[in-house]
């Protein structure tokens, strides 16, 4: 697939730009940073030649800058003064930035780079926020986050920007669009009540009104069911074949954008290459003292438990390196965003609950090179699928859900019976649950769905199993009420993988 790609995510960075705060745009190497950045910076000159022209102005916008720090020679210039990049705004715009009633857009890509340049950005945001607007990126969440947390508290936006998704690719290669986990969301709010319409006192006080009886969310969020299947059914039935080979292409590939814009036969090798430059630049920047050989083991024997509960006294023995250090590699893959750590589920108090992290890769593709699955064919066999449609639902999952203001905590919950539920997460008066694999064994099945609602501290569960048959590339679907012993209102919901856009 070659050609720009859009992303679902350029709808927030849009709306971020265009408010008071610094927006930041963070996530994994390679993962399209900055064309997102390049993509936005084009349409803010268009925007700003726009006004121009209806203003009887220049045509060209002098009011847009854009600085790279993987340039060495600028990384040189800002280390001798480290207000270079201002003076050489202030030259272009004839007055300073402090004073400027121009509206001035400095984009600066690769940030981490520098992290010394947060005091400048903070002292010029503090100084003129109305007119000046900073649009950073960067990829490690070491030298990003922990220093802007300080010295910019309060003053970022963050946009967290993931591989892409199934969806992404299914609209980039037929034109339709499937957002499964937003629409859900964007529903429940709405029943919730959602925000107030304005800062009027009616609009606010009336939401105090807006709450629902838990027979009320029930009934509604069924009919949401019963209404939304069919319609995301009429849209895929005429492209099944498309959307299954888009689901086993981003199970396999992952969706790094060097990987799926190179052709099938360059994806494996670019994987490859993806991991070897991770740690050698990444990680071999950020801890240079680290033993590589024995960090790539600790990620391949970490492959093997994704999706599980983490046993690190397992990949001690298997690696042969301490605890201390391996959670200390956890800490690095974590912060530079190559997994994610999940953990359990706490609101419901359940005292039989596990305690236990689970960790994912966030790339499917990494985590077959990883695991040495080397087939499309392999990786759907049943103890390979179940651990590698973890990484493939997370990151959809994560990748929607950056599109919100306030993103639901993702969780897990397990008990020690082994009833197990793989991601939760709560909305409103609802807690959302998804089991990757649906138990064979109907008494087994039914009790994890008891033991799991009565762990939760909502009225109203929803608990989705997902299934994938790209063979029959069936798209059946059902969502049925569940009477459980807590006196809970429970729905099980039956679906196709090509439903969760």
């Amino acid at each position: 697939m070659k050609g720009y790609i859009t992303r679902f995510v350029e709808e927030r960075l849009e709306k971020s730009i265009s408010s008071g705060l610094i927006t930041m745009v963070i996530g994994p190497r390679q993962v399209g940073k900055t064309t997102l950045m390049q993509q936005a910076q084009a349409k803010v000159e268009l925007q700003e030649q726009e006004k121009n022209k209806e203003a009887g102005g220049i045509v060209l916008a002098r009011n847009v800058f854009t600085y790279i720090l993987d340039d060495l020679q600028l990384r040189s210039a800002l280390k001798k003064d480290i207000r270079f990049i201002q003076k050489d705004i202030e030259l272009s715009l004839g007055e300073t930035l402090e004073k400027t009633e121009q509206r001035v857009f400095i984009f600066i890509d690769e940030v981490q780079k520098m992290p010394s340049l947060f005091d400048w950005i903070k002292q010029i945001f503090d100084a003129n926020s109305e007119h000046v607007k900073f649009v950073l990126s960067g990829s490690s969440a070491i030298s990003i986050t922990s220093v802007a947390s300080e010295t910019l508290a309060g003053r970022v936006e963050y946009i967290n920007v993931y591989p892409f998704v199934y969806s992404e690719l299914l609209q980039a290669k037929t034109g339709v669009r499937q957002h499964f986990f937003l629409d859900l969301i964007q529903k429940v709010d709405s029943i919730s009540g959602g925000e107030a319409a304005d800062s009027s006192a009616d609009s606010i006080l009336s939401q105090l009104s807006a709450s629902k009886s838990k027979e009320e969310i029930f009934s509604e969020i069924k009919q949401y069911f019963e209404q939304k299947f069919p319609e995301y059914h009429r849209q895929l039935a005429p492209i099944v074949r498309e959307a299954t080979a888009s689901v086993v292409e981003t199970l396999f590939y992952g969706g790094l954008p060097r990987v799926i814009t190179s052709t099938i036969e360059e994806r494996v090798r670019m994987i490859k290459n993806y991991i070897d430059v991770y740690m050698e630049k990444e990680i071999g920047t950020l801890a240079r003292n680290l033993d590589l050989e024995l960090f790539g083991l600790s990620l391949q024997s970490f492959a093997q438990q994704n999706g599980s509960t983490l046993n690190i006294n397992q990949v001690s023995k298997d690696v042969g390196i301490s605890r201390p250090s391996l959670y200390k590699y956890l800490d690095l893959l974590e912060n530079t965003y190559l997994i994610k750590k999940v953990y359990p589920l706490t609101s419901g108090g359940d005292e039989d609950a596990t305690k236990s992290v689970v960790m994912y890769y966030l790339d499917s593709g990494i985590l077959n090179n990883l695991s040495y699955v080397t087939s499309m064919q392999e990786m759907l066999r049943p103890d390979t699928y179940s651990r590698i449609v973890g990484t493939w639902l997370l990151s959809t999952m994560l990748s929607g859900f950056s599109l919100l203001a306030h993103v639901p905590q993702i969780t897990y919950w397990q008990n020690y019976s082994g009833h197990k539920v793989d991601i939760v997460f709560e909305r409103g008066d609802i807690t959302f649950g998804v089991l990757f694999a649906k138990p064979k064994d109907p008494r087994r099945l039914a009790s994890t769905i008891e033991k799991f609602a009565e762990s939760s501290a909502k009225d109203t569960v929803v608990l989705f199993m997902p299934f994938f048959d790209p063979v029959g590339m069936s798209m059946a679907y059902k969502a049925d009420e569940v009477v459980v012993e807590s006196g809970k209102q429970v729905i099980t919901v039956e679906l196709p993988l090509q439903f969760l856009g």
